[in-house]
């Protein structure tokens, strides 16, 4: 027996096989029918600060890191044109 019979052996298993039968739509709609969320744990808010916190420092780091760009990138666009003349 090859790999292709292997594989084709295979492929009418997992065709066969049915998938378990899992049913979240009562809890969803009595959660929404709430009208509450849950409150936040204490783990939850402990990422929300950290994303809070790295977008505070990240949008400044993208704003230096582009005036960075901006400025280098002039002396490094001569050189480049001069050797594009060149060739």
């Amino acid at each position: 027996m090859n790999w292709e019979d292997q594989i084709r052996i295979l492929a009418d298993r997992a065709q066969a096989d049915s998938p378990p039968r899992i049913d979240v739509s009562p809890d969803v709609l009595r959660i929404l029918a709430s009208g509450q969320a849950d409150p936040l744990t204490m783990g939850e808010r402990l990422w929300i600060w950290l994303a809070a916190g790295a977008s505070a420092v990240a949008v400044p780091a993208a704003a230096v890191a582009v005036s960075v760009y901006n400025a280098g990138s002039g002396p490094l666009r001569e050189v480049m044109n001069s050797i594009a003349w060149a060739i």
